[in-house]
């Protein structure tokens, strides 16, 4: 397995394990816990932590990654923001402006100004997915959090698939 990092965090109120797209295993460590519980913590998920470095390792090995040099970049981003247009205005969403991002984790965010970024990933992602990660961002220009609010509101403009398409997002995230 690989070597653990530790990762002490001021905002942090729970010990968590995450694997990066490195492969590389951090446990943030809230800072009121000492780091010899944190090492405990670790050796009690040790096989969580080697099932999903296993997972992680066979979807990496067999994702066919596109060849980047046939992108065309601009094309793609010029379709993303025509399609955020055309959901804006289909369901009343208006947002002040949208950027493409490359980050790590998530696939788009909506500032409290209105502000889209979005992440460059999405052209590799089907088109239904990228409506949602679309009607995602656009639903947060009326609903700030992931409320019970958010989520009614995004079931509406899904037929009700909200949480079934978070959780396919999810899965391609670890493909990157």
């Amino acid at each position: 397995m690989n070597a653990i990092i530790y990762k002490k965090s001021n905002r942090a109120r729970y010990l968590r394990i995450s694997i990066g797209s490195d492969m590389q295993v951090k446990v943030t460590v809230p800072r009121n816990v000492s780091l010899e519980k944190a090492r405990e913590f670790a050796e009690s998920r040790k096989e969580w932590i080697q099932k999903h470095l296993d997972r992680y390792t066979r979807i990496r090995d067999n994702t066919i990654w596109p060849d980047l040099d046939t992108i065309d970049f601009e094309k793609a981003q010029r379709e993303l923001f025509a399609r955020l247009d055309e959901l804006s205005h289909q369901y009343n969403l208006p947002y002040r402006r949208a950027a493409f991002r490359k980050q790590k984790t998530l696939w788009g965010s909506c500032s409290s100004n209105n502000d889209i970024s979005l992440n460059i990933n999405l052209i590799f992602l089907p088109t239904h997915l990228q409506d949602y990660v679309l009607l995602h961002e656009l639903t947060h220009t009326r609903h700030r959090n992931h409320g019970v609010r958010f989520w009614a509101a995004l079931n509406k403009l899904t037929q009700n698939q909200a949480r079934q398409l978070d959780r396919e997002l999810s899965r391609q995230m670890m493909r990157l």
